[in-house]
């Protein structure tokens, strides 16, 4: 007779289990094909929610402003965003599992609380989770930048987080979950399809509400636009992080890590540096070379020495601005002379990467040498020029392709120049790379190769920027001058200024010299 009284009373007792929850597929509000529904007209201004499923989602409207927040729906299928009419596309193009209705949140923190209520529950219910992707605005946002926000890079993030309150509307829990994660570069992505975001944690819920925050914010908040996109809310599912799906540009070297003495620079040039191969900035590595026994050295060393001319030898690692980019301190210091063979900086990236560029000037060695020669090399003059080229390796030493700079460029006279300052090296026409080659030219060569000082200063290498040639800085001699000639009697040879010339006739000759000069010879 006990037994079926605790029967009886077990039957009356309110069950213990939960309730199954109905998700919201927003399939069942109406729309039209490729649109959307947000609520921004005067007629909107009182509507304050939808429903789908067990859920109620809040929305606001500024009607005046035609200006929406909070939630809406949509099922558009274009993927993109061009203008501001495709703030409601998803970056898929569709709802989850090919369906046609998603949802569409706008929770900018300024606006207030984005909140969805649990209905049909009482005391609310523990919501297994839900389906998220970046909307097209998002994703355009943090793939490449916008007029308001950056371009994500090492270190962005893009976080939603997730609120649960009970009944009494208390938290009972956050739940945080990254749309765009590039803190670790091994592991950097961007949400690009449908994830299921698991929200079992938060407890018994009687309403969510959702923040969005990021790394790129500004006097009015973040900068990011906070736009994301649902479906299957309260739905069941498995929660996976994507996979890797960003490559990103590896940390500048700007030198600035690597200790120098105080007005110093190192350079692999004794016994001890033998063995020294390389070095290491930012996510690059600069190769060295060293034949000690002639206290010699060559590639790749780095300075921070403010003097900004050159007097002898050891104004080697001067450059003619005195000191780095932007009033740094260190910056690198190339000696890429051709005989002692291929001048390397490899990426330190499990993949080939595209290098943005770099900032180059002219060591004060070689500018010295430029405008006024030395014991081994002439002042450059009318046609001539000092080049580097970039040279660019994929994975498997294949050449990319190359990239040409003049450090000098006397060719026309209406442009001529000589840098004399930082200027930016675009290096993203050579695509993804795993190894750069670096290798300088110019037109004075002899027995032994160039005569130019075989010596170029760089800092930031990696950094983004914008590649501007100088102006014209130097006044090449183009004028005619009239000079004296003398005649060998051997032949019919004659000399200007020590250079031997053959066919001059009797009459006004014109003679362009080896330094560009232009000269007035009469024969009589």
């Amino acid at each position: 007779m006990k037994k079926i009284f605790y029967f009886a009373a077990l039957l009356a007792m309110p069950s213990m289990a939960q309730q199954p929850i109905v998700v919201a597929d927003f399939e069942n509000l109406v729309l039209t094909e490729e649109s959307h529904m947000s609520v921004t007209t005067e007629e909107d201004d009182a509507r304050t929610d939808f429903v789908s499923g067990d859920f109620k989602f809040a929305t606001g409207c500024m009607s005046d402003w035609d200006y929406w927040y909070f939630f809406g729906y949509a099922n558009r299928t274009k993927n993109t965003f061009e203008a501001l009419e495709d703030q409601w596309n998803n970056v898929v193009g569709g709802g989850y599992d090919g369906s046609a209705n998603y949802g569409v949140v706008y929770a900018a923190e300024f606006s207030g609380p984005c909140t969805v209520t649990v209905l049909n529950h009482e005391g609310g219910a523990v919501v297994p989770g839900f389906y998220i992707t970046n909307s097209s605005y998002a994703y355009n946002s943090l793939t490449g930048g916008d007029p308001y926000a950056k371009k994500f890079g090492l270190g962005d993030w893009f976080k939603l987080t997730v609120t649960g309150y009970d009944a009494n509307d208390e938290v009972t829990g956050t739940k945080e979950y990254y749309l765009a994660d590039l803190r670790d570069a091994e592991k950097a992505y961007i949400i690009n399809d449908w994830r299921y975001v698991d929200l079992s944690g938060l407890g018994k819920v009687a309403k969510i509400g959702f923040a969005l925050s990021s790394t790129d914010n500004g006097s009015w908040g973040m900068n990011t636009p906070a736009y994301f996109c649902m479906d299957n809310f309260g739905a069941t599912g498995k929660e996976v992080l994507p996979e890797k799906n960003v490559t990103l540009p590896l940390e500048v070297a700007t030198f600035e890590e690597l200790e120098v003495p105080a007005d110093g620079h190192i350079s692999v040039t004794t016994e001890e540096d033998d063995a020294r191969t390389k070095f290491v900035s930012g996510g690059y590595e600069f190769a060295t070379g060293c034949m000690s026994d002639w206290d010699y050295w060559y590639w790749f060393g780095y300075a921070n020495r403010t003097k900004n001319t050159y007097e002898t030898l050891d104004d080697q690692w001067n450059n003619i601005v005195g000191g780095g980019y932007d009033g740094s301190a260190n910056y690198g210091v190339a000696f890429a002379a051709a005989f002692n063979g291929p001048c390397y900086v490899t990426l330190l990236s499990e993949e080939p990467v595209v290098v943005p560029g770099f900032y180059i000037t002219n060591s004060s060695y070689a500018y010295n040498s430029l405008t006024g020669g030395d014991s081994y090399a002439k002042k450059f003059g009318l046609g001539d020029w000092f080049k580097l080229t970039i040279t660019g390796y994929d994975a498997n030493d294949e050449v990319t392709g190359t990239k040409e700079y003049y450090l000098a460029d006397l060719r026309d006279a209406e442009k001529a120049y000589i840098i004399n300052d930082w200027r930016y090296v675009d290096l993203s026409g050579l695509g993804k790379v795993s190894k750069l080659g670096f290798e300088l030219s110019s037109t004075d060569n002899g027995a032994y190769g160039m005569n130019t000082p075989a010596y170029f200063c760089l800092d930031n290498f990696g950094a983004e920027g914008t590649e501007v040639l100088p102006g014209r800085n130097v006044d090449v001699t183009t004028e005619v001058q009239s000079v004296a000639v003398s005649q060998q009697p051997s032949a019919q040879r004659f000399a200007i200024d020590g250079r031997q010339l053959n066919s001059l006739h009797k009459g006004i000759n014109i003679v362009r010299m080896a330094d560009g000069s232009v000269r007035k010879v009469v024969i009589k």
